[in-house]
């Protein structure tokens, strides 16, 4: 191991604790707003008070968006991490693909037999950050996006594949960042690819990136089979 290596691991153990310490800190402060609001609903409901439905129910979407935020923190720490299941990757991959958020994706599902030695609820927050990535690539261009697996050089390479605007050499040389993003003003951007880093380490794999301008952007989630 080289001296950057393991000051890059060192580096990388110092952010996984940082963001878990805010993760806590952040979830006490939201238990409090939530808490309150709460109250207030109730008191509007009991005197009948008007005009005030429209500012609640923005106050507890936010509240929702920065509860997700807190737990996407979280999972980037690894503080979240399960023991490793033996998970039939055809079965996690049709359940993201029916959720609601992901209608017209393009699914290649991989054979039944098809299994992986993961935690099942970090695999699937892993691609499913991979799908909210390649969607924010592609919605302004209504390009279409595609979920898919296979085999390869003995493991499992789990595929998200737009054909969106694709990256420049020097946005794709930070895309693995923390909190790194292209697009202003957008609170929580930047961990998508992040966890699905951490997560695929975790799981003894890697993260994998192929883009160019032009080209779209292939994302490669690589863990062991099993």
């Amino acid at each position: 191991m080289t001296c950057n290596d393991g000051n890059d691991r060192a580096r990388n153990t110092e952010l996984e604790a940082f963001a878990a310490q805010v993760a806590h800190d952040f979830n006490n402060l939201l238990t409090g707003v939530v808490g309150n609001l709460e109250l207030l609903q109730l008191r509007v409901a009991r005197t009948g008070a008007a005009g005030l439905d429209g500012y609640i129910n923005g106050a507890n979407a936010s509240s929702i968006r920065a509860v997700e935020f807190a737990q996407r923190l979280l999972t980037y720490s690894g503080r979240m991490a399960q023991e490793p299941e033996t998970v039939p990757l055809a079965r996690l991959l049709g359940e993201i693909a029916a959720m609601p958020e992901w209608q017209g994706l393009e699914l290649s599902l991989p054979g039944e037999a098809l299994l992986v030695q993961v935690d099942p609820a970090q695999l699937r927050l892993a691609v499913v950050e991979l799908l909210r990535n390649a969607r924010e690539a592609v919605q302004e261009s209504g390009s279409s996006t595609m979920l898919s697996a296979e085999m390869e050089d003995g493991d499992v390479a789990i595929i998200v594949r737009d054909d969106g605007p694709g990256m420049p050499p020097e946005i794709h040389a930070q895309a693995h960042g923390l909190l790194f993003s292209t697009r202003a003003n957008g609170a929580g951007r930047g961990l998508g690819l992040a966890i699905a880093a951490r997560v695929a380490a975790a799981a003894g794999g890697r993260l994998e990136l192929k883009s160019a301008p032009g080209a779209g952007c292939v994302a490669k989630l690589v863990v062991p089979m099993v």
